[in-house]
């Protein structure tokens, strides 16, 4: 298995991915809404799950099949 990363884009992706992940959340806690991500990929996934794991106040599913599989952070109960 060979891994190319092209002048650092997997950390630039991981860390605006983080970003992203921590923003929705504030937004779902301050809402009580849901919020469905993008279709992103496994990796990309697993990098926003674990960003979340920690944060009290929301909690992470995936849904969907294949290429068409989403996050939606969900209001903890």
């Amino acid at each position: 298995k060979v891994l190319v990363d092209t002048e650092g884009y997997r950390i630039r992706r991981e860390e605006t991915l983080i970003k992203m992940a921590l923003n929705m959340a504030e937004k779902v806690k301050t809402s009580g809404q849901k919020a469905d991500l993008e279709p992103m990929s496994a990796h990309d996934r697993r990098v926003v799950h674990l960003a979340l794991q920690d944060i009290q106040g929301v909690k992470t599913e995936s849904e969907g099949d294949g290429s068409f599989r989403r996050i939606i952070i969900y209001p903890a109960q």
